[in-house]
């Protein structure tokens, strides 16, 4: 059975082959490009989101939530008037003759009625300052749509064959390390930490309050319960100053987090989410993942990198679609 597309009218929209595109819109074009086409901006939505990085990620970094300049040192296209909006738009292939095209109206069918979403967002804080992006991904049939902001003003449009998708996703979560501002404690982490979750947020509060000389206690509260290693498959009981020196780094020595939401709907039509964390050192990202061992709630503090995290997403998709 084919999936037939239809636009905010309930008309039906030829499925065209995709042909991949990346365009810079003002906020003002992309609202634009919405009230030409009679749907709702997708920007708002993106900028209102706050993820869910005010609990964990509060606990894994002192950065700034405020948005700022693009990760990438790329250049973002002027804000340019209402008057020339139109002609920004169809520059860009999304309209003609003051209607959307064919490609505009698939952009926005897939945009508002995606059958799999993936939202990220990024905090990284950098030697020029710190910054937070947000990137929005949806999926209908074979195309893939992407919207990312940096400043809320400067939007970055992209729209892509779903095998191609693997290769957006790495790039959102792409931050040249040299670049991250300096930590007063940038020892290397081992490989996998396995930690109770109690303690790990315990820690975090006590380095962020500096009340340092709490930590001693916390970790000999839980002593003999953290691992560490350099794979899963290798992981012995790590002594307490270790562990002390590791969580104190956990807090004070992360430069980033990402915090990525899957949705989708099973086949039963039931809405459902998967979600990955991650955070960033100067020797790359860890990602943390939540399990549970002798009843105790534990995290896994995994070494990863940009090109692992389309497997993780994939992984969480097929949870919430199956």
């Amino acid at each position: 059975m084919s999936t037939i597309l239809l636009d905010a009218q309930g008309q039906e929209v030829e499925q065209l082959a995709v042909v991949p595109r990346r365009v810079r819109l003002s906020r003002a074009a992309l609202d634009r490009f919405a009230d030409v086409a009679g749907v709702d901006s997708p920007a708002p939505q993106v900028l209102a989101s706050s993820g869910s990085l005010d609990n964990l990620g509060d606990r894994l970094g002192s950065l700034d939530r405020e948005p700022g300049a693009p990760v990438t040192d790329d250049p973002v296209a002027p804000e340019v008037g209402e008057s020339d909006l139109d002609e920004v738009l169809a520059a860009s292939g999304l309209v003609a003759d003051g209607v959307p095209t064919e490609e505009g109206r698939a952009v926005l069918t897939v945009w508002h009625a995606p059958v799999l979403a993936v939202e990220l967002e990024m905090l990284v804080s950098l030697r020029r300052g710190k910054v937070r992006v947000r990137s929005w991904h949806r999926n209908l049939d074979d195309w893939v749509v992407c919207l990312s902001t940096a400043d809320g003003h400067a939007f970055e449009l992209s729209w892509l064959s779903a095998d191609d998708w693997w290769l957006e996703l790495g790039r959102a979560a792409y931050v040249d390390t040299r670049t991250l501002s300096a930590a007063t404690l940038d020892e290397p982490l081992p490989d996998v930490v396995e930690t109770p979750w109690d303690l790990l947020l315990a820690t975090g509060e006590a380095v962020e309050r500096r009340r340092l000389e709490l930590l001693d206690q916390m970790v000999s509260d839980y002593s003999g319960m953290t691992l560490a290693g350099d794979s899963t498959q290798v992981l012995e009981t790590a002594d307490d100053p270790d562990v002390r020196r590791w969580h104190e780094q956990l807090e004070s020595a992360s430069r980033g987090r990402l915090h990525a939401a899957v949705m989708g709907r099973s086949a039963r039509g039931r809405p459902g989410a998967g979600i990955v964390e991650w955070v960033l050192f100067h020797d790359g990202w860890r990602a943390l993942t939540p399990f549970a061992r002798d009843g105790w709630n534990m995290v896994r503090i995994e070494r990863t990198s940009v090109v692992d995290l389309p497997r993780e997403l994939a992984v969480r998709a097929a949870e919430v679609t199956s």
